[in-house]
């Protein structure tokens, strides 16, 4: 039975990539697999992007275009 300890300790970047590097092959295949979960949650793809630009040009040249932020545009970018 494997026993943890939860400590707060910061790692540096070198720190951490040593620590995996420690891990096996298929633990290191684990650990990409969440953090590629991780990140596609969190931000949209290059093609929803594409595609909300495109809806957004119909829109705009039907004249039913509701406007966002600038702000907004430009962080999806």
């Amino acid at each position: 039975m494997e026993k943890s300890v939860n400590l707060n300790i910061p790692l540096s970047f070198e720190q951490l990539l040593a620590l995996i590097r420690q891990l096996s092959r298929q633990e290191q295949a684990e650990l990409v697999s969440v953090l590629k979960e991780e990140i596609i949650d969190d931000e949209p793809t290059k093609d929803q992007i594409l595609d909300d630009l495109k809806e957004d040009l119909i829109a705009l040249k039907k004249g039913t275009l509701k406007t966002r932020p600038i702000e907004d545009i430009l962080n999806e970018l």
